[in-house]
């Protein structure tokens, strides 16, 4: 059974015979991202300075390793909206290195990235402290920057799904949702701005014969149950520690597949190996079930946060160990021996 059938099995519930993994350190992913570029050449591998993407938004980073961050909002002000020039989904600059990055799909389960998502593009176009007061002060604002963000995002998956027909497998977006201990938006307000919106995208999704995917961090609990109604089949949560991983397992096991990875926050970067080893084997006692639902993630950013090569390796071992994943010793010794070969995922890869 190929890496593609396995994902699927994972997120179906059919009985995968061992657990999907995304562990591009040691040369193991059963997924493959693809994504679009950013016609204004924008890219996570930013240098210094501020550089700008294709929705106008200023991004910085900073002396620590990471993403960056939008600190100039082209929409801070709402009286620019009638005037703002909305991204061209069309243009063939956009989808140029596309065919490329589907040529080395191989078997795998192909996931179509977003990176940001209806949310997360909102606030980084009005700035975080605007956007959540626009939720009572500026409705129809804010309800026309998500529809313009949601449908850029559906038409630039029609194309993508027209220039790989039957070869997507998933579409993903992230959208993050929670602080340290709640969500920070009333189940109400998630229900009148967000739901219907997130019931579309999945449905355009489902639509194309794809697969729902997303990521979202933070105490996320009482969010979720409204993403699984709306049509989600799998969560990427990083933060096992935050949302509580017996509480969260107990109440959505069975009803979600789960992307899960050893707490980015805590465990992974300042546990003890042991710790971080034995929260592995804890994810998959209590995310996953007999049938599946559980896919195992490493952290591909892991510079950002403190996190070790030794640590990843420890992780992935656990998964594996745990996961029936075939020559996991045999894998390990080559990526210790720099025998690995880089695999194909969205985002600011680190090793």
């Amino acid at each position: 059974m190929n890496s593609r059938e396995i994902v699927k099995r994972a997120i179906t519930f059919d009985n995968p015979p061992r657990l999907p993994m995304k562990f591009d350190i040691v040369g193991v992913n059963d997924c493959y991202d693809v994504w679009t570029d950013d016609p204004s050449g924008w890219s996570w591998q930013m240098g210094a300075g501020r550089t700008y993407d294709e929705w106008h938004c200023g991004w910085d980073v900073t002396d620590v390793s990471n993403t960056g961050q939008v600190l100039e909002h082209p929409l801070a002000d709402l009286s620019k909206l009638p005037d703002y020039a909305w991204p061209d989904t069309a243009g063939p600059e956009r989808y140029a290195s596309f065919p490329k990055q589907m040529e080395g799909a191989g078997d795998k389960f192909v996931m179509f990235c977003f990176g940001q998502g209806i949310w997360e593009r909102l606030h980084m176009l009005m700035g975080m402290d605007r956007a959540m007061l626009a939720f009572r002060r500026h409705k129809d604002e804010v309800n026309e920057i998500l529809d313009r963000v949601l449908d850029h995002h559906v038409r630039v998956l029609k194309r993508c799904c027209e220039l790989a027909p039957g070869r997507i497998d998933a579409a993903a977006m992230a959208d993050d949702w929670g602080v340290q201990d709640r969500a920070f938006i009333s189940p109400r307000m998630f229900n009148e701005f967000f739901k219907p919106r997130y019931a579309r995208w999945f449905d355009e999704i489902k639509a194309l014969g794809l697969h729902t995917w997303m990521h979202s961090c933070g105490k996320i609990n009482s969010i979720v149950p409204e993403l699984i109604d709306a049509g989600l089949e799998v969560i990427n949560n990083q933060q096992p520690n935050t949302v509580g991983l017996r509480e969260f397992g107990a109440a959505f096991r069975g009803k979600v597949c789960f992307e899960a990875i050893v707490d980015t926050q805590n465990t992974l970067p300042s546990g003890t190996l042991e710790e971080v080893r034995q929260q592995a084997f804890d994810i998959c006692d209590h995310y996953g079930t007999p049938e599946g639902g559980l896919i195992a993630s490493d952290y591909n950013d892991a510079e950002a946060i403190g996190v070790t090569v030794d640590r990843r390796y420890v992780m992935f071992e656990a998964f594996a160990e745990k996961g029936g994943y075939p020559g996991y010793k045999e894998i390990l010794e080559n990526a210790r021996a720099g025998k690995t070969v880089a695999g194909h995922s969205w985002g600011r890869q680190t090793r």
